[in-house]
């Protein structure tokens, strides 16, 4: 149960004859349920991690189901769900937790990290970065992001909510969530609804060990776009990463199409740093 009363949804893979395993925490991308992810825990599991899902709020395993009239944003899942989530036995009682986001995930793993209000061993992204469109290569490519991020912006103010499922992006979303992700996106640097913490500031202190890992192939979120977020989050490892053959991906689809070769990377970079 989270600080606000939210009864937080999230689903636990144990793996076989492995007692007080290393523990991943997952964050999924903005719109994801967790059940995309499930070929990834497949993965993780197998290789001897337990792994803590947590599901969004407005996704399937959470009971919020009227997205319209919600009016949580990205400060919420900091500073009320994460905690929470830290705070099941099954994650206290973990040798190791390892902090794990995709997408908008990513972002809140950081940002939750850097403020403190969880307390990770490392933290990993996946195909994270900045949305600011000057992290687009070419003035093409920035003029259609700038013009998106304000077409996101005018209906979520219009409607009252972001109807996302209408036009192939993050799925319905509550107007503090937009917001949070328009302002990134328009100013490149975090500043969170009714949140006067100065996240930026947090994150170029982190010294928590982190990795952001791009994917080839990614069309929402290229190697700049990693990288400038990256350096803000004083300055974390990187790694791209590329897969075998005739295997194609894109920002969502690695987690289906190539989640051990996505997983593959972050078990050397754990192994590289004394984690399990």
């Amino acid at each position: 149960m989270a600080g606000d009363g939210h009864a937080i949804g999230y689903e636990i893979r144990q793996p076989a004859g492995v007692a007080a395993p290393a523990t991943i925490v997952f964050l999924p991308a903005l719109g994801v349920p967790l059940s995309y992810y499930a070929r990834l825990f497949d993965v993780w599991a197998g290789d001897g991690h337990q792994v803590v899902g947590v599901e969004h709020r407005g996704q399937p395993l959470s009971p919020i189901r009227s997205i319209r009239r919600g009016r949580f944003g990205y400060s919420d899942m900091i500073r009320q769900d994460l905690p929470a989530v830290f705070a099941l036995p099954e994650v206290r009682a973990a040798s190791q937790v390892v902090l794990v986001g995709h997408s908008m995930g990513g972002a809140l793993a950081l940002l939750s990290t850097a403020a403190g209000t969880v307390a990770p061993d490392a933290v990993v992204t996946i195909a994270t970065g900045t949305s600011w469109c000057s992290a687009e290569f070419g003035a093409l490519r920035r003029v259609q992001r700038y013009f998106g991020i304000r077409v996101v912006r005018t209906i979520t103010r219009t409607v009252g909510y972001w109807p996302g499922h209408l036009f192939g992006f993050a799925g319905r979303q509550p107007s503090t969530v937009m917001r949070d992700w328009a302002y990134e996106a328009s100013h490149g640097r975090f500043r969170l609804h009714r949140d006067s913490f100065d996240y930026e500031a947090a994150l170029s202190r982190l010294r928590t060990p982190r990795l952001m890992l791009g994917i080839d192939g990614d069309h929402l979120i290229n190697p700049r776009a990693v990288a400038l977020l990256a350096k803000r989050a004083a300055n974390a490892a990187r790694v791209q990463v590329r897969t075998a053959g005739d295997v194609r991906v894109d920002h969502f689809s690695w987690a289906r199409r190539a989640p051990a070769e996505v997983a593959a990377p972050i078990g050397r970079w754990l192994a590289e740093i004394g984690q399990p």
